[in-house]
């Protein structure tokens, strides 16, 4: 059998009667039924996302020895040995944040095919749906499916055949790199060079910026599953890892910052690689005739006095008190 009939007889299919059946019982909202079916979806992906969640967890754990290894070892493969070695010995998978989306990117293509086909108005569309659906009453009697969502907004609402708008993608992009920033700042203390951290820079920026254009040219159906599924990524990162060093007053840029008389923000690695500034004492040196002065003259004359009572009692020393008086003499009559 050729890949793409099984990937019709495996997934479209049933995901397009399973779109149906979310979609009758929402009341015909096919908007609706998208965002039960990302709620059903990240439910059921719960598990697998829990752990690696708690890989994250336990790589956070393991920050300080990975950062005596990048101290200890200046030999890249050496370094990179002894960090797989700790990877295997605390049980982390450094890949593991990735079972998530590897999961993710199959049911976002499906659901692609599925609002092109459920929502096409076109006969070759309405005709492969025909072919599609079960022989059930309760799911041919669902169609045709409403195509608009939030119709109480200005404009009737949004065409969940059309492509995504500005507001949608400006969401998606928003969530992508909020979800992005958190996992780079728990992350921070693993990049042992700058290499790495512009990496990660990068890839904060990137992964946004490509699915807001996916989001942008694609079916608005897609774009609110992919909206609701970032926003309920962030809350699961946020309630079970935590926000490592991310705050909300870090979206402030750093020139409204400063015209506001606000600290600079500061990224964990930065607030690392930082060296505090020295102190230095600087001996104030009292002026003549102060009270301070003539304490110190007075210390310092106390203390030569005793220097020279006790190297006046030594021998080969030198004594600066006074001179012995002379004896008399007695006269020999």
């Amino acid at each position: 059998m050729p890949i793409g009939a099984i990937w019709q007889t495996l997934l479209e299919t049933p995901l397009i009667n399973f779109m149906v059946v979310l979609s009758a019982l929402a009341g015909g909202s096919y908007g609706a039924a998208i965002l039960l079916f990302t709620v059903i979806s990240r439910a059921l992906t719960f598990p697998l996302t829990l752990r690696t969640m708690q890989s994250m967890k336990a790589l956070q754990a393991i920050q300080p020895q990975m950062q005596e290894i990048s101290k200890k070892y200046s030999d890249p493969r050496r370094r990179s040995e002894e960090t797989m070695k700790l990877y295997k010995e605390a049980g982390v998978n450094p890949l593991g944040c990735l079972g998530p989306q590897l999961i993710q990117f199959p049911i976002f293509i499906a659901l692609y095919q599925v609002i092109r086909i459920t929502l096409g108005s076109t006969p070759e569309t309405v005709l492969d749906l025909s072919k599609r659906l079960y022989d059930v009453p309760y799911i041919q009697n669902a169609i045709p499916l409403s195509q608009r969502f939030l119709t109480w907004f200005p404009g009737g609402g949004m065409d969940l055949s059309a492509n995504g708008g500005i507001p949608l993608t400006l969401v998606v992009f928003c969530g992508m790199w909020l979800q992005q920033r958190i996992s780079s700042g728990q992350n921070a203390a693993t990049m042992s060079n700058d290499q790495q951290k512009q990496m990660n820079s990068m890839m904060q920026w990137m992964m946004p910026i490509m699915f807001s254009y996916f989001v942008l040219v694609t079916p608005a159906g897609l774009g609110i599953y992919w909206a609701a599924s970032t926003t309920i990524g962030v809350i699961l990162q946020w309630v079970f890892v935590g926000p490592g060093d991310f705050t909300w007053g870090s979206l402030v840029p750093n020139v409204v910052r400063e015209r506001l008389g606000m600290r600079p923000a500061t990224r964990a690695g930065d607030r690392r690689g930082a060296r505090r500034p020295s102190t230095t004492v600087q001996a104030v040196t009292p002026t003549a005739g102060s009270t301070e002065s003539r304490a110190q003259d007075d210390d310092a004359s106390s203390g030569n006095q005793r220097t020279n009572r006790r190297g006046g009692d030594r021998p080969g020393t030198e004594s600066t008190g006074p001179a012995p008086r002379a004896g008399r003499r007695r006269r020999h009559h």
